[in-house]
Order: C-alpha cells, then sequence, then structure tokens
C-alpha cells in the first residue's frame, strides 16, 4: 500500500538496484532507474586567501602560525611579579596579549591552553615584604604621634639613605639640603651613571620635607610615615633583615598583591588564564628540573650550595643560546639584573654569563631544603618548570614583554631546551613593544608608573582596550594626549552609530507592529553598502591574518561606519526608504568583531555595552520604548499642527520642552523630514553631550533675546528723542540767543550773536533744517489729530 503512495519519482527510485545507472529498458514495463543530474563543483580559489602570520622574535620577521596539533594551541604568558601596584605598562603587555588570544580563540577558532605564572618569590618580593614588616614593627606599631624621638631616628634614617643611594648630597643634609638639589645643572649626567637617581631624590625631598616641617608643625602621623618609608626601611634593612626568618612574612605581601593584580584584569576585561601557576608551589618540581639539567651535563652545583647553568658548555653543544636577542650575550649590566640584586657577589660561578637556577639563601630570605642545602629559586627557572608541567617539551606560543627578551627568556629557552634535549622548546616568540607615557619610559623599579587604578579614573577600560588595540601588540607605544583624543573620537562615532541604528529598529518594528506597509525592495544604495560590508568582512580578514592587527581591523570597522551613516544620511530625507535588515547585519557583524577584540557587547548584538547600561539591558528600553514612543507620536502630532497654524507658537515651545525633559531620561527625540521623530535611547556620554549643546543653544537665545531688548530699547529711546523733535515748531528752532541775535519772519537767522550777516551757504543750510523740521511739526500736528 505505502508503494502505491509514491510518487513516480520515488517509484523509480525504489526498484532494483541493479537497474542500469543509464537508464535503459530491461523489459516492457519496467521504467528506467533515475540518474542522479551531474553536479559541478566549484574550483577553489587560491588566489589572494590570508594566511595567518605572526610576529615571531626567534626569526624578528612574520612567519605563517602551524600550531603543534590543528585547532589547539598550547600558551604560556610570563605573568606578574607581585610586590606593588599593577601599572599601565602591565596594562599594555596583558590586555594586548588579551586582545591576541581572543582573535586566536573567537575568529580563527583556536582551542586555547592559556597557561600564565604568578612570580610570588623574587628578590623584589623578598625585599619588599622584610621591609614592609620591619616598618610595621619597629616604627608604625610603635610611634602614636610625631614625636622628638621619630623626628630624630627619621634624620638618622635620612642620612643613611642620602650617603647610600646619593652620596653626592652626603654633606648637605639640614637647612642646606633642599636649596642644593633645587638647581642641579649635571643632572643628566647624574641620572645616565644612575638610573635610579631621580627616584632616590625624589624620596630623599619628601622625606627631608616632612622631617623638617614636622619640627615646627603639627603634622598627621599617617602622613608623615608615609613620607619616610621609603628612607626608613634601607637602614631598617639593613640593621634588622637578617632576622625575619618566618615564612609568613614572605607569603603575605605577593599574596595580597595578587589578588590586586586580578581584581585590576577583571576591571580591564582581561580574560583570566586556563591555567594559572604560583613559583611557591612548584618547589619540589623545580628542584627536580634542576638537578637533570646538571645530569644531562648544562648546569653544576657551587660550595655556597647555588646551582649554575653552563652557558659555555650548552653552546660547545648543538645548541644555541641567546636565540632571541644574540647581540645582548655578555652584556654584564643586563646579567646581574637578571640575576637580581640579592645574588651573592664574588661566586664561584665558572663564567661571567652564567646564571643561576638555585640560590643559596642567606639570612632574612626565604628557604627550601633541596640536595644543594637550603636555597630558592633563580628567577629564570620557575617558567620553564611550570610552563614545561603543563605544556610539555614543545609550546606553540609564549609571551611577555619584549624588555624580558634577555635575559629572562633567553634562559628560559636554554633551560628548558637543554632539560628536554630538544632544539626548539617554543615555536613562537610574541613580545609586547614598551609603553611610553608622554614620551617616558616607566619603571616599577624607578617608582615612576601610573597605577592601573590611577589611570583609571581618567580613561574608562574600553578607553584603555581602544588604545591598545590601535596600535600593534609587537610595537611601541606613546600613550599621549593626541592619541587618547583619537581614541575618543572613535569611541563616539562607534556609540552614536549604534545608537543611530537601534533607534532605526525600534522604529522599524514600530511600524510593523502597527501594520504599516514597509518596502523590502533592495536598490542599488543597499546594493552598494552591500558591497562595502563585503570589502570590510574582507579587510578585517586580511588585517587579523597579517599578525592579529587589532588596529586595521578597527579601522576596517570605522570605514563601513562612516558608509552606513553615509546610507543613513541619504535615506534621511524619505526619497529612498531605508532598509533597516541591511544595517541591522552591519551591525550586528562589527559589534562580533569589537566582542573578538574584547570589548563587552549588547545580547541584542546592536553595539557595545555602556558602563550605565550593565544589568539592565533588554529591560530599560523594552519597558520605557512603548511610552516614550506614544509621547513621540504626541510631541509630532502637536509639532505638526502648529506648524500649519502660526499662533500656536507656544504649543511648540511645549514640544520642544518635552523633548529637552526626554534628554535628561536619556532619551533623545530627533526631527526627520516627513513630521515624525526618531526616538535614540542614548548613552551617558552621548547624554551629557546633548544636554551641552541645549545648555549652549540657550545661552545662545538668551544672548540673542538680550541683544534684541538692547536694540528695542535703543530703537524707543530713538523713537522718543524722535517725537520730543518733532513736537518743537519750526519757527522756534532756532531761538537761542547764544548763537543768533536777528531772525526773519519765519524764524530763520539772520544775524548771528556776534552781529554779522548769517552767510548765503549757512543760510542755505539753515532752511534745509528748518524745512525738515517744518515736515516732522506737520506729521506731529496730524497724528495729534488722530
Amino acid at each position: 500500500m505505502f508503494k502505491k503512495r509514491l510518487p513516480n519519482f520515488f517509484r523509480g527510485m525504489s526498484q532494483s538496484s541493479s537497474a542500469p545507472v543509464g537508464g535503459s529498458l530491461t523489459g516492457a514495463n519496467k521504467k528506467p532507474a533515475v540518474q542522479q543530474p551531474k553536479w559541478h563543483q566549484p574550483a577553489k580559489s587560491e588566489e589572494n586567501t590570508p594566511t595567518l602570520k605572526i610576529y615571531n622574535s626567534l626569526t624578528r620577521c612574520k612567519n605563517e602560525f602551524i600550531p603543534l596539533k590543528p585547532g589547539h594551541i598550547t600558551w604560556y604568558s610570563c605573568g606578574p611579579t607581585v610586590y606593588d601596584h599593577s601599572h599601565m605598562g602591565h596594562a599594555r603587555n596583558y590586555v594586548s596579549t588579551d586582545i591576541c588570544r581572543r582573535i586566536l580563540q573567537d575568529y580563527f577558532g583556536f582551542n586555547i591552553k592559556f597557561i600564565q605564572n604568578v612570580t610570588d618569590i623574587d628578590d623584589k618580593i623578598i625585599i619588599a615584604a622584610r621591609q614592609q614588616f620591619l616598618f610595621e614593627e619597629k616604627i608604625a606599631s610603635v610611634y602614636k604621634e610625631v614625636s622628638s624621638a621619630l623626628l630624630e631616628k627619621s634624620k638618622s634614617y635620612l642620612n643613611f639613605y642620602i650617603g647610600k643611594n646619593i652620596p653626592e648630597f652626603s654633606g648637605a643634609v639640614g637647612d642646606e639640603f633642599i636649596p642644593w638639589t633645587e638647581n642641579i645643572s649635571n643632572f643628566e649626567e647624574l641620572k645616565s651613571q644612575n638610573p635610579k637617581f631621580p627616584m632616590h631624590l625624589a624620596a630623599a625631598k619628601r622625606a627631608y620635607h616632612a622631617i623638617y616641617k614636622s619640627s615646627s608643625t603639627t603634622v598627621d602621623l599617617a602622613s608623615f610615615l608615609s613620607d619616610i618609608k621609603d628612607v626608613a626601611v634601607v637602614q631598617l634593612d639593613k640593621e634588622f633583615g637578617a632576622s625575619v626568618t618566618d615564612p609568613q612574612i614572605f607569603k603575605k605581601l605577593p599574596s595580597y598583591w595578587e589578588n590586586k593584580y586580578n581584581e585590576d584584569m577583571a576591571r580591564l576585561n582581561v580574560l583570566p588564564p586556563t591555567v594559572t601557576t604560583r613559583v611557591s608551589e612548584y618547589i619540589p618540581d623545580i628542584i627536580d628540573y634542576v638537578d637533570k639539567i646538571i645530569g644531562n651535563g648544562y648546569a653544576y652545583a657551587t660550595d655556597d650550595g647555588s646551582v649554575y647553568f653552563d652557558t659555555v658548555k650548552y653552546e660547545h653543544s648543538k645548541h644555541d643560546y641567546a636565540k632571541l636577542q644574540p647581540w645582548n650575550k655578555g652584556d654584564m649590566s643586563l646579567i646581574d639584573d637578571g640575576e637580581g640584586s640579592l645574588s651573592s657577589q664574588g661566586t664561584s660561578k665558572r663564567s661571567p654569563s652564567d646564571f643561576a637556577l638555585w640560590k643559596a639563601s642567606k639570612p632574612g630570605e626565604p628557604a627550601w631544603d633541596s640536595k644543594w642545602g637550603p636555597g630558592r629559586p633563580g628567577w629564570h627557572i620557575e617558567c620553564s618548570v611550570m610552563a614545561s608541567d603543563v605544556g610539555g617539551s614543545q609550546l606553540d606560543i609564549h609571551s611577555g614583554g619584549i624588555d624580558l627578551c634577555f635575559p629572562h627568556h633567553d634562559n628560559e629557552l636554554a633551560q628548558s631546551e637543554a632539560y628536554f634535549e630538544n632544539d626548539q622548546w617554543i615555536n613562537y616568540f610574541m613580545h609586547n613593544g614598551h609603553l611610553h607615557i608622554q614620551g617616558q619610559k616607566m619603571s616599577k623599579s624607578l617608582k615612576n608608573f601610573i597605577t592601573i587604578n590611577d589611570a583609571l579614573q581618567d580613561y574608562s577600560s574600553r578607553q584603555l582596550r581602544l588604545v591598545f588595540a590601535l596600535n600593534a601588540w609587537d610595537k611601541p607605544l606613546d600613550f599621549k594626549d593626541s592619541l587618547v583624543s583619537e581614541v575618543k573620537s572613535i569611541e563616539s562615532s562607534f556609540s552614536k552609530f549604534f545608537t543611530t541604528v537601534r533607534a532605526l529598529n525600534n522604529d522599524y518594528k514600530h511600524k510593523v507592529e502597527n501594520g504599516e506597509y514597509v518596502s523590502k525592495r533592495v536598490t542599488e544604495e543597499e546594493k552598494k553598502l552591500l558591497n562595502d560590508f563585503e570589502d570590510a568582512q574582507a579587510g578585517v580578514d586580511a588585517a587579523f591574518n597579517d599578525n592579529l592587527s587589532s588596529g586595521q581591523a578597527l579601522r576596517s570597522l570605522l570605514d563601513l561606519v562612516s558608509k552606513s551613516n553615509g546610507y543613513i544620511q541619504l535615506t534621511s530625507g524619505g526619497s529612498v526608504p531605508l532598509k533597516i535588515e541591511v544595517l541591522v547585519s552591519i551591525t550586528a557583524w562589527i559589534s562580533k568583531i569589537l566582542g573578538v577584540l574584547g570589548f563587552d557587547t549588547r545580547p541584542d548584538n546592536l553595539g557595545w555595552l555602556d558602563d550605565s547600561e550593565a544589568g539592565e539591558v533588554g529591560s530599560h528600553e523594552d519597558v520605557a520604548l512603548p511610552f516614550v514612543k506614544a509621547l513621540a507620536q504626541f510631541r509630532d502630532s502637536v509639532r505638526n499642527l502648529a506648524i500649519k497654524k502660526a499662533d500656536l507658537k507656544d504649543i511648540l515651545g511645549a514640544s520642544d520642552a518635552v523633548r529637552s525633559q526626554l534628554i535628561n531620561l536619556g532619551v533623545s527625540l530627533d526631527d526627520r523630514p516627513d513630521g515624525s521623530s526618531l526616538v535614540k535611547f542614548l548613552n551617558e556620554s552621548e547624554k551629557q553631550q546633548l544636554l551641552e549643546q541645549q545648555e549652549a543653544k540657550l545661552k545662545a537665545q538668551a544672548e540673542k533675546e538680550s541683544k534684541k531688548k538692547q536694540q528695542e530699547e535703543l530703537n524707543a529711546k530713538k523713537e522718543a528723542e524722535k517725537l520730543a523733535k518733532m513736537k518743537i515748531n519750526p519757527s522756534e528752532m532756532f531761538k537761542d540767543a547764544s548763537l543768533y541775535k536777528e531772525y526773519d519772519e519765519s524764524g530763520i537767522p539772520t544775524v548771528d550773536a556776534n552781529g554779522e550777516e548769517i552767510s548765503k551757504s549757512m543760510k542755505k543750510k539753515l532752511m534745509k533744517q528748518f524745512q525738515q523740521q517744518e515736515k516732522l511739526y506737520k506729521e506731529y500736528l496730524e497724528s495729534s489729530k488722530k
């Protein structure tokens, strides 16, 4: 029964599979088997197909990105050393890295295992933790006021600090110190000799002002302690540092700053790592790792219980040392800085270039037991161990700041390749460029940095991300006023576009809901805009493939916004009907790309999310729209009525007053040629901008009214003067004894006050004035009769 109901086409297919494909007849009553029509496979086009390339510090050029495992990336990022505030340099590094990570993950679709460490054992941390503890124990918890005893101690601390760090001024402590330091003729020379000279000088001057001002004036204790702390801890650490042995002291400070770092990254919308590793939790692994490097013949222990990497032995094997910056090999200033300020002097290293894998701990330093004695990890070894533990013997990507290239990352490479006995531990090294603020390089060690918290007081998280997204991640970046102005302009362009498209979309939906006919016919204008859309998509794709170029991608988006605005402007007159579908598609795609770059976007995909909208998108507009639209329709009707009847200006004024009130509520009503209004929901910056424009307009109107009033008063004054003049009888107008003595029968002067006869030319002028006044007087008499 079922077969009988099948159409002929299916019945033919259901017959014996032995039927010839060609459809030949096998019997008088049999039909040929159905032959599938030929399908023409589209030809592959390799022309201009972008290939993902990334700038690789290991080759100093862009290389095609080929992951170890298709579709997957193992990525290790050098994390923070947590002993102080996170600053703008960290923001540049981690936001730029976050943007690259998001592009690879959310645009190219890679599954990324992102590993990032927290360095919580380090020379800087040890010193900072020790000094913080000593200052609290010896000073902050002891003194309850700025006493004479505290002042004397503080003077001693200042003398010691100056003698140790800026000995050039050791003889000037006292009343001479400040005048001596105000105008330093060789400042730049001293700075070049000692980069920390400005920092030390600033700390000494700050303490000096606090100490010597406090001699005569009562000051706040907390402020005083803050001002002297930097100079006090140096002597305290020298005297009592070796006595600090409690391990908790060295955990408390990095734990605090790690939490602060995480808070800062969350405020900057940086994705958390897939895996976070801490050095303090990897000590046994580090010891085993170092031991294997020794076993492989690339490291050696010294008599003091330290272990050093043998750079000479390593280079004389099949390996290359300093792959990233070979020109810096042997630069002792960089090598010493990489070893840390607490490294032992006069060690029995075999070569000056050798670096510590394990450091023998001295009094006042944390220590863990090892086969070489009590000690702690060297700085470089931690990353090799933690990255290898999660990522294995070879990783796709390693990233960090450009300042870490040598010696830190070069030493990481050497250690890891010595451990695994392989040729290439990392395939792609991505280094973020330096950040300068107004041309000045920042440094936490020099204490001339701007904290992320301070930066977020002046700029929004979105503005900071725009700054970093606009600039190439691997190039230097100068955070200066002109760049900030550009970013704010770009932000405004996007926001205004999103607001307009949402308003147009709401307007379209309202028309449909009310049964209005809306044309769907695509015109040449929409086709052109769709071509522009495709060009922008190709531009973004090419940008992302070319070294994850977020800046070029953003400029492609801005160009599309500009062209879309042109289309909106073209259709605003009503002669070309606007097709909302094209604009919504474009806006959704732009929002998607902005989302890829880490900007929070709205659930409706029509723009980015503003702080003021957090938690209420999808409810605020949905609830408010019917009421605002009804109000807009009322305003439209009243406005059109007033336009038709000139005596209804007051209604127009009321209409404008309603619009002003709505701006305060975050709603703008834009007048359109057809007499209707376009309802826009404003973000906070747009609202403030309109309020400022409104205030400026009111001010201009007030000035105009004031000038009009002044003119009216002047006109009234002139009119009054004219009227007073008109009342004068022309026969009386020249009756002035100080000027004239004799007159003719009309009252025109014939002899002046000196007895001289009036000249003909003068008489002619007087006659003309008489006639003018005669005319005015006649007008006055006639108007009086009325």
